[in-house]
């Protein structure tokens, strides 16, 4: 299976594996009108135009029985961070911009200011509630509801997922407990939705709330039951899940309080809640602090300690994910911007094709019977066809050199220093390639009745273009790494026996961690 000429069916069996284990409907997407449409994990909301890469998007078609649609090939490849730099001015406003201070800095060189609030904050930010299981937590989500409800506060339920949510509405209304859920499925209601979660009584279930930017009114839409909700201590916000990113749970229980408007957030977590699970913080509690499975919550300082603390590591991780990607795509963005500026330079006409001239004969040949400016507009059309071509092609090359360039940690070496050398070495080749392939186009261009006949040449572009994210995630070479050393010390002794096992695993880890966005 890891033969050369079985590397196609082992990236087909990878992406399988990961379509049909790691993502998981109604979690990670949705299939709605016969299409995958992809859950961002940050806002719950179905983002328009994001695809999955290298097959994956095509696998998971599959896995839903759904027609496949045409992947097309990228043509053009940038990372969100060097996308907002090119921006001549940045600027943003966020509630929860000081936790995000050091990033905004380093990658946007972008300081943080606080401005103190128009009013003062008076909700009541309660502490979490731990249980031993999620089933455990799920009837005291829904306890809590029922108790709030009956007293006539509106409440808010922020869930992680879209199944979730459902599940939680099912169990409430077969108590009796009419409630509006807002996921990726209901997304088209979500003005209707938000305007009312307000009003006394109200039970709103969301996905995450993060990114939604609304404020909701106490008493309604039209505040008529502003007084009565006040009374009541105002928006009663539960989380059911804590998340990777501090900066989510607080903008979660930030839709509660604002303005100055009372309320309450509290978060209700079991140890089996899959960012729990995932990162092993039941192993960071204390024996002595964790108990057996029990229906009541833990009433521990330390459970809810270290789960805090667990959070933070989450965050340093995927900041350092997000730093190992910019070096990696550093590497790239000026070659990027090499090839685009001398593209948008001959597009518009700031730049002579110089490369026919030098072809003696036939070049004059065509600038006899067609004339020099056609000549010159159809060596613009065919280099432009070749740089496209040529790209993109560099970039398919890149992306396969990044997926095992950790390997090179075997022999001892730094693997983003040699990733840099062999970019930079597919790139001059990329370079004479376009050269030598406009040189060759010319040969076969012939005069025609209404000019220079381009048609013998393949300069056919695509029918169609879009801009999508996918998910690009560096943090697999990290994982290399971390099996092989940081390019110093390495398994060398021994690597040959135990080179099979390692590439079946380390292929496996890359399909696991696919899943983080990369703008292209």
């Amino acid at each position: 299976l890891l033969a050369e000429q079985n590397y196609g069916l082992l990236t087909e069996l990878h992406c399988a594996l990961h379509a049909r284990v790691l993502l998981r409907r109604d979690a990670d997407y949705i299939v709605r009108g016969g299409r995958i449409e992809i859950v961002d994990e940050l806002t719950g909301r179905v983002v328009e135009d994001r695809h999955w890469p290298d097959g994956l998007q095509a696998a998971l078609e599959a896995k839903e029985g759904l027609e496949r649609r045409a992947e097309g090939r990228i043509l053009g490849s940038m990372t969100l961070q060097h996308f907002l730099r090119a921006y001549p001015r940045r600027c943003g406003m966020t509630g929860t911009a000081r936790d995000a201070a050091d990033e905004l800095d380093e990658f946007y060189g972008l300081p943080v200011v606080v401005v103190p609030t128009h009013r003062p904050l008076i909700r009541v930010d309660a502490d979490d509630v731990v249980f031993t299981h999620r089933a455990a937590k799920e009837t005291a989500v829904a306890d809590e509801v029922r108790r709030v409800h009956a007293a006539g506060r509106p409440i808010l339920v922020g869930t992680l997922t879209v199944a979730e949510s459902e599940r939680l509405a099912a169990r409430l209304r077969a108590d009796g407990v009419e409630c509006q859920v807002l996921n990726a499925r209901h997304d088209e209601r979500e003005a209707r939705i938000v305007a009312g979660a307000g009003a006394p009584g109200a039970v709103t279930i969301s996905t995450n709330m993060a990114g939604r930017g609304t404020d909701i009114r106490l008493g309604g839409a039209d505040e008529s039951g502003w007084e009565a909700v006040v009374a009541l201590g105002g928006l009663y916000v539960v989380g059911t899940n804590r998340h990777e990113s501090r900066r989510v749970d607080l903008q979660l229980r930030g839709r509660a309080g604002r303005q100055g408007d009372p309320g309450t957030s509290r978060f209700f977590v079991s140890l089996e809640d899959d960012l729990l699970a995932r990162y092993g913080v039941e192993r960071l509690i204390p024996a002595g602090a964790r108990p057996g499975d029990q229906e009541a919550p833990i009433d521990s300082p330390v459970v809810r300690r270290e789960i805090a603390r667990a959070q933070r590591i989450i965050e340093g991780q995927n900041l350092e994910i997000r730093r190992t990607l910019w070096r990696y795509a550093s590497a790239m963005e000026d070659n990027r911007r090499l090839v685009h500026g001398r593209r948008q330079a001959l597009l518009l006409g700031q730049e002579e094709p110089d490369i026919w001239r030098h072809e003696g004969e036939r070049y004059e040949a065509l600038v006899r019977a067609a004339g020099a400016d056609a000549v010159r507009r159809a060596e613009v059309v065919v280099t432009l066809a070749h740089i496209d071509r040529a790209w993109s092609e560099y970039l398919s090359f890149v992306a396969d050199l990044r997926e095992g360039i950790h390997l090179v940690g075997l022999g001892g070496q730094d693997p983003l220093s040699r990733f840099k050398v062999q970019a930079a070495e597919a790139f001059k080749v990329m370079q004479d390639d376009v050269a030598d392939s406009v040189r060759a186009s010319l040969l076969r261009i012939e005069p025609g009745a209404g000019g220079l006949d381009l048609s013998h040449v393949a300069i056919k572009g695509p029918a169609a273009t879009w801009t999508y994210l996918v998910n690009d995630d560096p943090f697999r070479n990290q994982l290399g790494a971390a099996f092989m050393g940081p390019g110093k010390t390495t398994f060398a002794i021994g690597a040959a026996m135990f080179a099979g096992p390692l590439l079946i695993l380390l292929g496996v880890v890359d399909r696991f961690f696919r899943k983080r966005p990369h703008a292209r």
